[in-house]
């Protein structure tokens, strides 16, 4: 896995595909590499160094079930990782000094009867979600404020996650849009908002690049997440998917646009029909 920063490639189509909107839940076999230290921006280490030092109660989230299953993961880590980890004591403290230099974010699962629960991690950049609300939830609990996604996806979601065996990794895209290119985008912070009148030129395409790790005897899961943002209108041109996505945003349900945080702008696009 390459984490080093690309432009907006022709292969993001699949995104947009589809006569309406609909929430994918696409997995494919996972590329070498996410256990890896990948060669991440300078930039992005460094912002990560800061908010691990500045932000830390709400970037390293760490609860119950959060040591065990840190310690059973350091051993799949690449060697540059585990060293980084060096020899501190504390897990949490080992999770710390790995993320500084890895450019994804982490979530640890851990089974509870027959779901996984969020048991810790380290989110520098949420994409508008707070990491501390979320600990100790199930997976189901997360996704409950989605509109619409449990109903549709919840099911396949658990058989999914129960399914995976230690050895198996497994990845998807989501997308989501933004008036920023930042990629700290906390709830708490100030950045600015997509509005009705906000052009198509200012709106930032977000892509999180996820992936499934089973270990620890399947007792433990880790969800990775590498964001990578580009303007919008370089991702609609390297894709040539410009009326696939005015379609996908005019179907969008009216309350999942507001959820995603551009419901006024995708109002334009389905009054303009």
């Amino acid at each position: 896995m390459d984490f080093s920063y690309q432009a907006p490639w022709a292969g993001l189509n699949p995104l947009f595909d589809g006569e309406a909107f609909r929430f994918q839940f696409h997995l494919s076999p996972a590329r070498e590499g996410w256990l890896a230290a990948g060669h991440p921006p300078p930039a992005t280490l460094e912002q990560r160094a800061t908010l691990l030092t500045t932000a830390r109660d709400r970037v390293l989230v760490w609860g119950e079930g959060a040591d065990a299953s840190w310690t059973a993961l350091e051993p799949l880590l690449e060697d540059s990782l585990r060293r980084r980890a060096g020899n501190a004591a504390e897990p949490q403290e080992r999770a710390a000094r790995v993320s500084q230099a890895w450019a994804p974010d982490f979530v640890l699962l851990r089974r509870a009867e027959e779901e996984f629960r969020f048991v810790g991690g380290s989110i520098c950049f949420p994409s508008a979600w707070d990491p501390v609300e979320k600990i100790g939830l199930t997976v189901t609990e997360v996704h409950g404020p989605v509109p619409g996604l449990n109903p549709e996806l919840g099911t396949r979601i658990r058989r999914f996650l129960n399914g995976l065996r230690p050895g198996q990794v497994f990845e998807r895209q989501n997308w989501s849009l933004a008036a920023t290119g930042a990629l700290d985008l906390h709830p708490g912070n100030a950045f600015p908002r997509i509005a009705r009148e906000t052009s198509i030129e200012a709106v930032w395409f977000r892509l999180e690049e996820q992936a499934f790790v089973a270990f620890d005897d399947g007792r433990s899961l880790l969800f990775l997440i590498h964001v990578r943002t580009w303007p919008l209108t370089e991702v609609l041109a390297a894709t040539g998917g410009a009326s696939a996505f005015e379609r996908m945003i005019r179907s969008m349900p009216p309350e999942v646009a507001r959820y995603k945080g551009f419901g006024p702008w995708a109002e334009r696009f389905r009054t303009a029909t």
